[in-house]
């Protein structure tokens, strides 16, 4: 039976099936490995193997997870999480990534390479000048040099997700996002876009049109889930918190394979059903948390120009044609920048600052959990106190910034009075 055939009324309302969903998740969670359930004696380990799954954290904390490229991911905690879930608001034949969308039609036929390129090119170049800017984050630049935290004495690096985290404001990629958190996938099963970072919830004539919605779940089996034969990678926290509070993890390939790898559970729509979920998310503004990078963010996507190291540097990598790629960004109407860089101007680190004085790093840090062992906690208070300790003053202090960029910072200041010049002479 297609799934345009589903008779609505026969299916459980979205609340009725996030208690089917739960009752389920507890028996995947009831058959894990007996052996490796919590030892109330257990002294826990940022070392320790899959602490993601056994450990004495609350549940809205994020573990410290070892990687096997020895970087540490912060994962959300899968302790009493048995599905990755991912909630839509209407299903279709497939489930297709942002990116991968570009490359059918209205109807939903394949488009030849021709068509979607310019697209294609588009996004990519977008993006990349997202991440090019958040690479030149003072907090980016601490993560990638590493820190070290009592009381170990070797480098301890934090991997951050620069991909994921530009599939969280709003740039087209190849990976298509999931959550461990029901009701975060509710939210987005029981509510419609209306534009950058706003929802609302469904009205009558949104559900007579589209009745139906799914929530799509993956069991979570922990020597599996996240190795290689499954393609699930954690995006977790981030320095910027949308991707924590949406509890994020993302598949790596534009394509999700339905019933191999995820499985569809349809439910009915309902008018008020939406207006609650909508109301408890604050109107999403518990998913999409506000912090300074969402307007830059939102002007990136919203411009018409790319920096050209960044055009320069995904031609030389796709070995492109030039004027092949100049063309496809003609007929997009964008413009290859030759002059513009990315980075954080003298603006943005003030913006910075200011998330730093409205609790950002606290937030951040007391959010992660190096396990409950002394070393453990010792971690975390050094952790939470760098910006305390001389060593990294330089990540911390608006003063100090230019240390870090003082190549981009004297860019800034004579772009500053270039720009008095010109209002001088005219």
């Amino acid at each position: 039976m297609s799934h345009q055939d589903i008779d609505a009324a026969k299916l459980p309302n979205l609340l009725q099936l996030v208690d089917i969903l739960k009752r389920k998740s507890c028996e995947i969670i009831a058959k894990r490995d007996v052996n490796g359930h919590i030892d109330s004696n257990m002294e826990e380990s940022w070392h320790s193997i899959n602490m993601e799954y056994y450990n004495h954290a609350d549940e809205d904390k994020f573990i410290v997870v070892q990687t096997q490229k020895r970087r540490h991911t912060l994962k959300p905690n899968l302790r009493n999480c048995g599905f990755i879930y991912r909630g839509q608001r209407k299903e279709y034949p497939h489930i297709l990534s942002s990116f991968a969308r570009d490359e059918y039609d209205s109807q939903g036929n394949p488009l030849v390479l021709k068509q979607f390129r310019p697209k294609h090119l588009r996004s990519n170049l977008l993006s990349e000048d997202f991440i090019a800017l958040l690479l030149t984050n003072p907090l980016s630049m601490m993560f990638d040099r590493g820190i070290i935290l009592e009381p170990e004495k070797r480098p301890f690096f934090i991997n951050m997700n620069y991909y994921g985290l530009a599939q969280h404001y709003g740039f087209k990629t190849g990976v298509v996002d999931f959550t461990t958190d029901i009701n975060v996938a509710a939210f987005f099963a029981s509510t419609i876009s209306v534009g950058y970072d706003k929802y609302r919830p469904l009205t009558d004539e949104n559900i007579k049109a589209n009745p139906v919605g799914v929530i799509y779940v993956h069991p979570i089996i922990p020597d599996l889930t996240f190795k290689p034969i499954f393609p699930f990678t954690t995006i977790g926290l981030q320095i910027y918190p949308r991707s924590g509070a949406q509890k994020g993890i993302l598949f790596n390939e534009g394509t999700v394979p339905i019933e191999e790898c995820v499985l569809p559970f349809r439910f009915r729509q309902e008018v008020g059903i939406s207006k609650f979920i909508f109301e408890r998310m604050h109107e999403g503004s518990d998913l999409f948390p506000k912090d300074s990078i969402c307007m830059y963010a939102k002007e990136i996507l919203e411009g018409n120009d790319v920096s050209g190291l960044t055009f320069a540097q995904n031609m030389y990598s796709n070995q492109d044609n030039l004027d092949e790629n100049l063309s496809d960004l003609k007929q997009e109407n964008i413009h290859v920048n030759w002059r513009k860089r990315m980075y954080f101007t003298h603006n943005m680190l003030h913006d910075f600052d200011q998330d730093l004085k409205n609790g950002m790093w606290e937030q951040f840090c007391n959010q992660i959990y190096f396990g409950d062992s002394q070393v453990g906690k010792k971690m975390h208070e050094s952790l939470l106190n760098l910006p305390k300790n001389p060593a990294y003053q330089v990540y911390f202090n608006i003063n100090e910034y230019s240390r870090l960029t003082y190549y981009w910072h004297s860019m800034d200041v004579r772009a500053k009075r270039n720009e008095v010049n010109k209002m001088s002479i005219s």
